[in-house]
């Protein structure tokens, strides 16, 4: 696996910006970008940049882009998701995306991305929820075709376990290694193993992973489940 130029910003309310850039993030690890010292002075965690340097710490757009494909992004908070973050390859626009639902910066929150090589399989869903969370899950197919399970990069529960009792109102997926293997949409699905909810993903080499529209209720028994067929 090889370094490569991560980089990105966040729009803050009122317009200021976060510069963001890692010219050595790694592929295939998740691994933090921090603040451009190009544009402002040094590198700093992106929550204590804007909380001690701009007037509104309130991100309402982002986009992460890597010079090789990017599975997924997100502001760790204490451990935790604060926000998933719009994020594309190299050869797509249409950054900076809107977030759902705005979040606050506090000092330390940290912008954390997973960049990956051509060869990576691994398939990552980015979910906003209606009461302001947001999570990430993902999978790594064997190679093998089968149904694959998405689960939490933190704690490697389902997402019923994860978000149980909440409603997932927006999502975007992205999958590795092109379009090859994948051969269905990501589906959420209920106890009789029934759709009942889905997103497609896309292939973040040529296009990007930005927040659409997929209302699904979660239970404890709900799964999300994309299939592959190699």
């Amino acid at each position: 696996m090889a370094d490569v130029d991560g980089f990105g910003q966040l729009v803050m309310r009122g317009g200021a910006i976060v510069p963001l850039s890692n010219t050595a993030l790694s592929e295939g690890g998740e691994e933090e970008i921090k603040t451009d010292s190009n544009f402002v002075g040094s590198q700093q965690n992106a929550g204590t940049f804007a909380t001690q340097s701009l007037s509104s710490p309130v991100v309402m757009r982002a986009g992460i882009t890597a010079t090789t494909d990017m599975t997924y992004a997100y502001i760790r908070s204490a451990g935790k998701i604060k926000a998933a973050l719009p994020v594309s390859g190299l050869a797509c626009g249409d950054m900076p995306a809107p977030l759902p639902y705005p979040v606050r910066l506090v000092s330390g929150d940290s912008v954390m991305a997973m960049a990956n090589s051509s060869t990576d399989r691994e398939i990552a869903v980015s979910v906003a929820c209606t009461n302001g969370e947001y999570h990430v899950f993902a999978v790594t197919p064997t190679g093998a075709a089968a149904e694959n399970e998405l689960v939490s990069i933190l704690t490697g529960q389902s997402v019923g376990e994860t978000l149980q009792g909440r409603t997932v109102s927006h999502a975007f997926g992205l999958h590795g290694f092109g379009a090859l293997t994948v051969s269905s949409p990501a589906y959420f699905l209920n106890g009789s193993g029934v759709p009942v909810g889905s997103i497609t993903t896309n292939d973040p080499a040529v296009d990007t992973g930005t927040f659409l529209v997929c209302r699904v209720s979660i239970a404890l028994n709900t799964r999300l489940v994309i299939s592959t067929d190699a």
